[in-house]
């Protein structure tokens, strides 16, 4: 604009002549030729690279990405694609979507760029790492599948960010292509890219998510006629729906439906489904809740695996002459609904080995120890994985030799009787005490204690309860595999009152599940756990008591998905990955038992709240202070239109063609204002007139 207004302005007037008149005038035909020959080869040549360059800058978009030389970068990039595959998005079409843009990713690299594609769910992996083999990219894209496990954004991150560090690329690029559920991140991940990288999320999105889901399942034993029974009790969840509706949920018992319900479901909330009780008969029965699959199908369904239940046994020996009702407490509390306490009272001092055979605890109630073979017997039960209980009352007594056994030295009675005293310290982490965690849970306090024994704790010995007056009421130790306990005032009436409270019957039930070392079975595991085949203490919360792994001999798991994985005999662990969900049966090579040890696996409900954050913010948070986060609006923002705008921002060199073109304009209007000024002079002083047309 501005050469053109100095140009207005400034052009040369012509004279004008006035004539009275035009008829004396005559209009002869007049042609002139001149030869023009150019003087200023310089001016011409910066007139004409100028003109070039310009030409050069505004022809950028005519350029795209595949074309080399001028319309590239300066350098070859440095690309990881972080692809999110954790189970939400399989929600609708969104993993589809989700592969088609790293698949244009990967298309849109140039000969020299590398990249690499990491997988991101709760863990991460670099499936391609640093290649510039753009056929193996996209077969490994294309092989990808979804996973079963949840979104963490951390690792993934920190996985692209190792690479990145690593590359000697002068120019690097993370696509992170993922829902970007809010509940994988946090904030504190320290992630931090390399300066000069730059940022492009990609968002896979949905204008409305509505999704119903199987949130829980509460399994609630109990017996009925001489048979284990089990209830079910499902919750449904739903979350942005815009109507109320009805849905199916089915019961599945080893592979057959063997109830079917209806549930309403409000566009928001929940409802729980209570299905009819049955009977528990055979070993690892598997079972499913199964709701009628919507847009988000991995969520409407969870597995479990049920085994029928073993009553723990208890021997309570109360001595030849026992008080009158001494066990009546102990007896009275080993009654369940659940059935899962039997218990035996013998009016003995001494037990045989097919006593203990049958036997998950011994409870010796105010006797002395037993001496000679029964008590060798004892010690060996104990050290074999056994518990042994010592109620301490007028009757026990202390001999040497006992301090091999129990967890302290015991001594006298004392009398609490002018001011009784309570139990002021618990140690509420133990197992013991595992029902007394919550709030409102119980209130041992309230029992009042009028006579108790003295008990010295020894170096093995662990004390789990003690009186406000600092004396120790319930001591531990660990001898061998199993458990002993002493609890240093009887379990009846006359030396305390806490057989009447509340806490009494839990209290009994912490204590002989603990010595038996009794482990609830799980009925499920959530996808991404590792389970240890070879470790028994691990092995317990899964296999039923009455199952053997061969340790000598390699073992398969199938997956769900009809693989299988070898865990081979070794004397370290033998570790199984739940990577799907479903089923995981276990059994040794070429056999096929009636019913294998199984194991269930979920995914983890978390991720079925399909709430979003926003990208800005993560990339942001990730990207060096240097650059600008690139973000586009509404869904997958790396179509086309966004890929142009992504490589615009890359190119440095036209930017730099403008400015040399500026400079040599700049140049040229100097020069040519010199060689004016100096024709003009020369033509002042007589010289001959040369036309400057360069």
């Amino acid at each position: 604009v501005v050469p053109i207004v100095v140009h207005l302005t400034e052009r040369q007037r012509r004279e004008v002549v006035d004539f009275p008149s035009l008829m004396f005038l005559r209009k002869i035909p007049f042609r002139s030729s001149r030869r023009k020959k150019i003087h200023h080869w310089a001016l011409l040549a910066v007139r004409a690279l100028a003109l070039a360059l310009l030409v050069a800058a505004f022809s950028r978009p005519f350029f795209d990405n595949d074309v080399g030389g001028i319309g590239t970068t300066l350098g070859p990039r440095e690309v990881v694609v972080v692809l999110d595959r954790s189970y939400s998005m399989g929600y609708g079409d969104r993993w589809e979507r989700a592969k088609t843009q790293a698949r244009q990713v990967f298309e849109g690299l140039d000969v020299q760029d590398r990249a690499s594609l990491v997988l991101m769910s709760k863990g991460a992996e670099a499936l391609l790492r640093a290649t510039s083999d753009r056929d193996r990219l996209l077969a490994g894209l294309n092989e990808t599948d979804l996973s079963a496990d949840g979104t963490l954004y951390g690792p993934a991150l920190k996985l692209a960010q190792t690479i990145l560090e690593e590359s000697e690329q002068p120019n690097r690029e993370v696509v992170i292509i993922s829902d970007f559920q809010r509940s994988g991140w946090n904030g504190d991940e320290g992630v931090a890219f390399p300066a000069g990288t730059l940022v492009s999320p990609v968002l896979i999105s949905d204008e409305t998510t509505p999704n119903a889901s199987v949130a829980s399942l509460i399994l609630r034993r109990d017996f009925f006629s001489g048979q284990e029974r089990m209830t079910a009790e499902a919750r449904v969840v739903r979350r942005q729906g815009d109507a109320p509706e009805e849905r199916t949920i089915v019961l599945e018992l080893d592979g057959q439906e063997t109830q079917t319900q209806t549930v309403s479901l409000d566009p928001t909330g929940s409802a729980v489904v209570t299905f009819d009780p049955f009977t528990l008969s055979d070993l690892y029965t598997l079972g499913s809740i199964r709701l009628d699959s919507d847009a988000l199908p991995q969520d409407d369904e969870l597995h479990f695996v049920l085994s029928p239940g073993r009553a723990m046994r208890t021997l309570v020996l109360e001595g030849a002459n026992p008080r009158q009702d001494a066990s009546f407490y102990l007896e009275t509390a080993h009654i369940s609904e659940e059935a899962s306490f039997e218990i035996e009272v013998r009016r003995s001092t001494s037990v045989s080995d097919a006593d203990l055979a049958s036997t998950d605890v011994v409870i010796l109630n105010d006797i002395p120890f037993p001496q000679g073979a029964a008590a060798d017997r004892l010690r060996a039960f104990v050290e074999g994985g056994g518990g042994l209980l010592l109620i301490l009352g007028a009757r026990s007594e202390w001999r040497t030799g006992l301090e091999e056994i129990l967890p302290g030295r015991t001594g006298s009675a004392m009398d609490h009787s002018r001011e009784a005293v309570r139990l002021g310290r618990l140690e509420r982490s133990h197992p013991v005490f595992e029902s007394f965690t919550g709030p409102r849970s119980g209130d041992f306090a309230r029992a009042r204690f009028f006579m108790s024994r003295d008990l010295e704790l020894g170096p093995e010995g662990r004390g789990i309860a003690w009186f406000d007056d600092g004396s120790v009421a319930l001591a531990e130790r660990r001898l061998g595999e199993g458990t002993v306990l002493v609890w240093t005032s009887r379990m009846d009436r006359f030396w305390n009152d806490l057989a009447v409270q509340p806490v009494f019957l839990p209290f009994v039930h912490g204590l002989v599940r603990h010595l038996a070392g009794y482990r609830e079975r799980i009925p499920w595991f959530t996808a991404g756990q590792v389970l240890d085949i070879a470790d028994p203490a691990g092995l317990v919360f899964v296999a039923d008591r009455e199952s053997e792994l061969p340790s000598d001999v390699d073992l398969v798991a199938l997956t769900p998905s009809g693989g299988s994985v070898t865990l081979p005999a070794t004397a370290g662990p033998r570790f199984l990955e739940l990577e799907q969900q479903g089923f995981y049966p276990v059994r040794p090579p070429g056999m096929n038992p009636e019913r294998p040890l199984t194991v269930a696996v979920n995914v983890d409900v978390a991720e079925s709240e399909l709430e979003a954050m926003d990208p800005e913010e993560l990339a942001a948070a990730v990207a060096p202070r240097d650059t600008d986060v690139v973000i586009g609006a509404g869904g997958e923002i790396l179509s086309v239109e966004m890929q142009e705008r992504n490589q615009e921002r890359r190119q440095s060199l036209w930017r730099l063609l403008m400015v040399a073109a500026l400079v040599l304009l700049l140049i040229e209007t100097g020069i040519s204002n010199w060689i004016s000024r100096a024709t003009a002079t020369n033509f002042e002083h007589g010289g001959s007139y040369v036309p400057s047309n360069t």
